[in-house]
């Protein structure tokens, strides 16, 4: 009897701690889907200058979870024969320098908007954050019907360098500043 009550005491933990964990899988998820829409992204984009000899297209954040979550959808990927290569870098040491992608993700929105930041060129900024694309930003994640969407603002995007090829225009919502 001890054992049993022992056994189902184990079980009951388990699953207490895998309901608990239930929003971290679809966090990761949800990560997985944007990391691909990332790429897709940086397929259909063009920079108006990248220096031909780089061997990397570089996709930085701010957030290390979502960086590992990208570095296995975008494993062995290129972007206009670029590998592309995904690359934590905290705000508070943050050289973009080498990054033509940069991802804010709404855990690093707060640190990303006090941090003392000019709109950069040849860089695309992505957030998920509902004022992301008002403080400066290009393009947003947003959910609808549970399903990831996205709004670009083209203008922005014209502003730092970049454009968008009209078939992924054709699939967001557009805004303006």
């Amino acid at each position: 009897m001890i054992s049993l009550w022992h056994n189902t005491s184990k079980l009951i933990l388990i699953l207490v701690l895998l309901c608990l964990c239930q929003p971290c899988f679809a966090n990761n998820k949800e990560y997985a889907l944007k990391a691909g829409f990332l790429f897709n992204f940086a397929r259909f984009g063009q920079w108006q200058s990248h220096n031909p000899s780089d061997e990397y297209f570089t996709l930085c954040s701010p957030d290390k979870n979502f960086i590992d979550i990208a570095n296995t959808v975008v494993a062995g990927k290129t972007v206009h024969s670029h590998i592309l290569k995904s690359k934590h870098t905290p705000l508070n040491t943050a050289n973009f320098s080498d990054c033509e992608m940069l991802f804010i993700t709404n855990n690093t929105f707060e640190n990303w908007q006090t941090t003392a930041h000019q709109e950069p060129l040849n860089m695309m900024l992505v957030g998920e954050n509902t004022d992301f694309i008002k403080n400066g930003g290009h393009i947003r994640f947003f959910l609808s019907g549970g399903k990831v969407r996205f709004e670009i603002s083209p203008e922005r995007l014209k502003n730092s360098g970049l454009t968008m090829s009209s078939k992924v225009l054709r699939l967001a919502r557009l805004v303006d500043k």
